[in-house]
């Protein structure tokens, strides 16, 4: 005689798969740390990803970075000071389109060690006529 399963089972185990589907649905949607450009913070102290173009000079001190971002479009003059300590990709520098978490102190976008990030260049979007 063969065992038969129990209906209740499979309905537990879809019921428990639909859930963790609803959640990580809802975490790569809503969770995460916001993206925002300098013209975009407006004295936010909350964790935040800023992202942005780094502006000449760049002034190192051992393993700090001292700079200036200001919008990719470049549609806004916000330049906004950034320090940051720690590890630094080596496509880094002035000119170059970047993503760093950290959080804004006294004016100035202090980043979080290890988050510094340098986006690719356009090198495949049409060339402007």
């Amino acid at each position: 005689m063969a065992r038969r399963s129990s209906p209740a089972r499979l309905v537990i185990a879809l019921s428990v798969a639909a859930m963790l589907a609803v959640f990580l649905l809802y975490t790569s949607i809503a969770g995460g740390t916001p993206q925002l450009r300098p013209s975009q913070l407006n004295g936010r102290t909350n964790e935040v990803s800023l992202v942005g173009k780094v502006v000449a000079p760049v002034q190192r001190n051992g393993r700090t970075l001292r700079f200036h971002v200001k919008d990719v479009e470049g549609g806004s003059a916000t330049r906004l000071p950034v320090t940051y300590t720690g590890s630094v990709p080596d496509m880094f520098k002035a000119g170059r389109d970047i993503s760093l978490d950290g959080r804004l102190r006294n004016g100035t976008f202090v980043g979080t060690s290890g988050t510094l990030v340098t986006k690719c260049p356009s090198k495949y979007t049409a060339k402007k006529s």
